[in-house]
């Protein structure tokens, strides 16, 4: 059985940096693996009965404190000197627990080449692009004047409030026909969308625009760090979709 881990680090890593540590933890002789899929690690105790199988009790519950927010689902290793949790960048399907290392099923979605749609918006800017793998298939990218907040008060603000509303309304259309565009070609295989950008405008966009209302079993819950959605952010933004998140719980 396993000793309390003393600490835990966590950090995000690419595509190949995961691939990577897959291939270190084969050498490492780890005795065991637990994957839980999205699914089930939306059901805490059915996730925590999976950990116990390998990890003692108080050790399996940090391990969940850690992961169980991952819409994306777990793979957690047991090794001699450490315990590594990868919350996957797209959706883990497969629940095991198994002896030795397993790391197949998270080498095969890494390795795998969905589609995935990709919007990035701010107040003035927006770009839209669709995935297969790591490869971008197309995109589009534009901006769109919105007013600055106002100081003034009394009616020149309310006006001013307005039309800064009207803007941000014409800026979330504008930036909702533009996505429909360029996903329309790939609705049918497209399995999910990544979203990257200011949060509340995000939220504002989300609630304005019926295709991400129609697409939002689709949507992930982690969102893209992008400082200007531009066709820069576009080209560099393949490294940031495919990210994971790793998290080393090191024996003192």
């Amino acid at each position: 059985m396993s000793r309390v881990p003393l600490n835990a680090e966590s950090k995000q890593i690419g595509k190949n940096g995961a691939l990577r540590l897959l291939a270190d933890l084969d050498s490492e002789g780890c005795t065991g693996s637990v994957l839980i899929s999205a699914g089930t690690l939306a059901a805490p105790e059915a996730a925590r009965r999976m950990l116990k199988h390998d990890l003692e009790n108080s050790t399996a519950e940090q391990v969940i404190e850690v992961v169980g927010d991952s819409d994306t689902g777990a793979a957690i290793f047991n090794c001699p000197e450490r315990i590594v949790a990868i919350q996957p960048p797209a959706p883990l399907t497969v629940d095991a627990c198994e002896s030795g290392l397993l790391a197949d099923p998270l080498r095969d979605l890494l390795e795998s080449n969905p589609v995935i749609g990709v919007v990035m918006l701010r107040l003035g800017r927006y770009a839209v692009g669709v995935l297969r793998g790591d490869k971008m298939l197309t995109t589009k990218t534009d901006s769109r004047y919105v007013k600055n907040q106002h100081r003034a008060g009394g009616q020149s603000q309310r006006r001013f409030a307005r039309s800064r509303e009207r803007l941000i309304r014409e800026l979330y259309d504008k930036t909702c026909d533009v996505t429909r565009t360029v996903f329309e070609p790939y609705l049918g295989e497209m399995k999910y969308v990544m979203l990257g950008g200011e949060r509340g405008t995000l939220d504002g966009f989300l609630k304005r625009c019926r295709l991400m209302q129609d697409l939002e079993s689709k949507i992930l819950a982690r969102r893209l760090s992008v400082h200007r959605p531009d066709r820069k952010a576009l080209d560099g933004i393949s490294y940031e979709v495919w990210k994971s998140r790793v998290t080393f719980f090191e024996r003192g």
